[in-house]
C-alpha cells in the first residue's frame, strides 16, 4: 500500500535528516535538497537511518510525550504548569497536536526505513555494513509500528517506499501489524551486531531482543494474541539476561548496576545497564540545548529535567514554624539555579506513588534515589556571590527539651539545607529543634510543591534556562527483568516471575553507605514469595523501578489495568473504558483520505 500522507517526498525526507555531528552522537549534516535517488548512495542510506533515530527526539523529552505517558495514570497528577490537561481528564480531541506527532513522525520514519530496505541490495557497500543497516532499518520500522499499534490500534501497514502521494488508505488489523513487527525484529536480531556500532546510540542485538520480548508480551495481552506469546516473550528476555555478557550498547557487557543511584548518574548514560538512548550531546545545533524558553529551539530539545520540577522558588515558609517561642520569619529560601532547574511543574507524583509504591524506604533505596528530598539555601544575594550569605534560624539549644533556651543558628549559602522533606506526617517539636532545615511534611504537598524526580537532572548545563544535553535513556536492562517477570506470570510460571523481581529488589536494597551485613539483611527483607505475585504487584514494582521513565500509560493499557488502577488511585470522571484504551486517529489523516472509503476513527471520538 502506498503512503497516504499528502506530502511530497522532498518534504518527507528533508524533515527527517536533521541530526548533529559528534563522535558520540549519530552523525549527519543537514541536507535540505533530498532527492529520491539519494537512497542509491551509501551516505544517503546511512542518513535515512540516522534521520529515523533523530525523529524519536520529537517525542522523548518533549511535553507532548510527557503528557501522553504520564497523565491519566495512577502515577502522576497535573502540576501547576500543565499545558495539556486533556490527558489527565481524558478529553483528548481528534486534532490534538501531541497525538498527531506520534502518527506523523512514525510514518515519516517508516517510509525512510522502507526506502533503505528497498535500495540497500543495489548499493555498493561492504557486506557487513549492508547487514547492519538492514538490521537497523528493520528494528526502527518495528519500533515505530509498535508505537503506532499500541497508541492507535488498527493502523495502515506498508513495507514499500512511497515515492508519490495518494489520497486512499485503509486501516489494517492489529494482528497483521504485530506479525510484521515480530518479523522485522526477529530479522533485526539476526542482522544487528552484539555491540552498538559505530556509535552507542544505535541499535544492537540486545536492544532488538528487549523490544521483541516487550512486543510479544504486549501482543499476548491483546486480541491478536498467539498461544505462545507469553512463553516466547519470557524466553527472549531470559536469553538476554542469561547471556548478558554478549550484549551491550558499545561500552561493555550488559548488567545491572550494583547501586540504583548509578543508573541515572550523569555521565553514565552509556553504562552497563543501558540498552538504548535517545542520543544527544553538547552541540547546541543538534541537541538544541540553548535558547530554551526564549523562542522555539527546534522541537527536539531535552526538557525532561524540568517537567517534574515543583515551584520551589515561591515556597514561602515560616522558617521557625513549630518552634515554641521562636519569632516567625517568613522567607523564600531557595532560588532557581542550574542545580535545581527550571520549575515547569507539568506533572507531579500521585499519592499512590508516594504513599503506596514507595512506602518502604528503609530496605528499598529506590525512593531516595528517585526523588530529590532537600534544597540547599541559595536565595539571598547574587547567585555568583563568593562570600557566604547567612540568615538567622532559631532552634533550641537542647533539641530534646522543648523548654530549653532558643539559640540562633545561620544558614550558609550553598552549604546548609534550607528545605528538607520529612518522611511522614508525624513530627514533634523536638524533631524541628534538632534540624536547622525547614521540615516539610507530606500533608503540605500540593500542586505547587511536591518531591521532584531527579533521574533526568543535568547540573553540567551552562545556564539555568538551558535544556539538557544528556542522552535520554529509553530502554534499560532492569525492564528486561520486569518483562520476563510479567511474561512468566502470565505463562503460569510464578516461580520464575518471583526470581526476576527479586533480582531487582536485591539491587534496590543496596546502599553504598551500609555495611555488607546491613545490605544483606535489607536484601533478605526485600524478597518476595509466590504468594505476593499478581499483576497489581508487578505493576507497582514497575512504578518503584521505572517511575517517571515515560511509559506508564502504555503499561496500564497493555495489562488492561488502566480502569481498575485509575478507580483505585486516581478517579477520573470522564474516563471511558470503551474509548480510552486508544488515542484518537488524527483528524488530519481522516481529512486527507478523499478516495474510497472514509478512514475510520477509533470508537468514541
Amino acid at each position: 500500500m502506498k503512503n497516504f500522507f499528502k506530502i511530497t517526498l522532498f518534504a518527507l525526507l528533508s524533515s527527517v535528516l536533521f541530526t548533529t555531528s559528534c563522535s558520540k552522537v549519530l552523525e549527519e549534516t543537514n541536507r535540505s535538497n533530498i532527492l529520491p535517488d539519494y537512497f542509491s548512495t551509501p551516505g544517503g542510506l546511512d542518513a535515512a537511518v540516522i534521520g529515523a533515530y533523530s525523529n524519536i527526539r520529537n517525542w522523548y523529552c518533549q511535553e507532548g510525550m510527557c503528557y501522553n505517558t504520564m497523565l491519566g495514570t495512577d502515577e502522576h497528577l497535573t502540576g501547576f504548569g500543565t499545558g495539556s490537561p486533556q490527558f489527565a481528564t481524558y478529553t483528548i480531541q481528534t486534532g490534538d497536536g501531541n497525538i498527531q506527532s506520534i502518527w506523523d513522525w512514525s510514518y515519516r520514519s517508516i517510509n525512510s526505513c522502507n526506502g533503505v530496505l528497498e535500495n540497500l541490495p543495489t548499493v555498493n557497500l561492504p557486506a557487513a555494513d549492508k547487514t547492519r543497516l538492514s538490521g537497523e532499518a528493520k528494528f526502527l520500522r518495528g519500533y515505530f509500528y509498535f508505537m503506532l499499534v499500541t497508541t492507535f490500534g488498527d493502523v495502515s501497514l506498508s513495507t514499500t517506499f512511497a515515492s508519490s502521494p495518494t489520497t486512499a488508505a485503509k486501516r489494517d488489523p492489529i494482528a497483521a501489524v504485530y506479525d510484521q513487527i515480530v518479523k522485522d525484529l526477529t530479522e533485526a536480531i539476526a542482522e544487528l551486531p552484539f555491540k552498538a556500532s559505530p556509535t552507542p546510540g544505535r541499535a544492537a542485538k540486545g536492544v532488538a531482543k528487549h523490544l521483541l520480548a516487550k512486543v510479544l508480551l504486549t501482543r499476548g495481552w491483546s486480541s491478536a494474541a498467539k498461544p505462545t506469546d507469553f512463553t516466547d516473550a519470557y524466553n527472549q528476555a531470559l536469553d538476554l539476561i542469561t547471556n548478558k555478557s554478549q550484549y551491550g550498547n558499545g561500552s561493555g557487557s550488559l548488567d545491572l548496576e550494583q547501586n540504583f543511584n548509578d543508573v541515572f548518574k550523569e555521565g553514565n548514560e552509556y553504562g552497563k545497564e543501558i540498552l538504548w538512548v535517545v542520543d544527544r550531546n553538547a552541540d547546541p545545533k543538534g541537541s538544541e540545548t540553548t535558547g530554551f524558553g526564549t523562542g522555539n529551539p527546534g522541537g527536539k530539545f531535552n526538557g525532561s529535567l524540568f517537567y517534574q520540577r515543583p515551584n520551589y522558588p515561591i515556597f514561602n515558609t515560616n522558617i521557625n514554624n513549630g518552634i515554641t517561642g521562636a519569632p516567625a520569619v517568613s522567607a523564600n529560601p531557595v532560588d532557581r539555579d542550574i542545580q535545581y532547574g527550571r520549575p515547569f511543574g507539568r506533572v507531579r507524583p500521585s499519592n499512590y506513588t508516594l504513599n503506596t509504591a514507595f512506602a518502604e524506604r528503609t530496605n528499598d533505596s529506590r525512593y531516595d534515589n528517585t526523588f530529590q528530598t532537600f534544597w540547599l539555601f541559595n536565595r539571598p544575594g547574587p547567585l555568583s556571590a563568593q562570600t557566604p550569605i547567612t540568615i538567622k534560624v532559631t532552634r533550641g539549644s537542647n533539641p530534646a527539651d522543648p523548654t530549653s533556651a532558643l539559640t540562633e543558628y545561620t544558614w550558609v549559602k550553598g552549604v546548609d539545607t534550607a528545605i528538607k522533606l520529612w518522611g511522614s506526617n508525624t513530627i514533634t517539636e523536638a524533631d524541628r529543634r534538632a534540624s536547622k532545615s525547614v521540615l516539610v511534611l507530606p500533608s503540605q504537598y500540593d500542586v505547587n510543591f511536591f518531591p521532584p524526580m531527579k533521574k533526568h537532572d543535568d547540573v553540567t548545563r551552562l545556564h539555568t534556562n538551558d535544556a539538557s544535553d544528556r542522552p535520554f535513556i529509553l530502554m534499560r536492562f532492569a525492564e528486561t527483568y520486569l518483562i520476563a517477570a510479567e511474561a512468566a506470570f502470565k505463562a503460569g510460571n510464578t516461580a520464575n516471575a518471583v526470581t526476576m523481581i527479586n533480582a531487582l529488589r536485591t539491587r534496590a536494597a543496596y546502599r553504598p553507605t551500609n555495611t555488607s551485613a546491613q545490605n544483606s539483611a535489607a536484601a533478605t527483607a526485600n524478597q518476595i514469595t509466590a504468594a505476593d505475585i499478581n499483576i497489581d504487584f508487578i505493576m507497582t514494582e514497575r512504578t518503584r523501578e521505572l517511575f517517571g521513565e515515560w511509559m506508564r500509560w502504555y503499561d496500564l493499557v497493555r495489562t488492561k489495568t488502566l480502569q481498575t488502577r485509575l478507580a483505585a488511585y486516581n478517579p477520573i470522571a470522564a474516563f471511558n473504558p470503551s474509548r480510552d484504551y486508544l488515542r484518537p486517529i488524527p483528524q488530519s489523516q481522516i481529512n486527507l483520505v478523499t478516495t474510497g472509503p472514509k478512514y475510520p476513527q477509533n470508537p468514541g471520538y
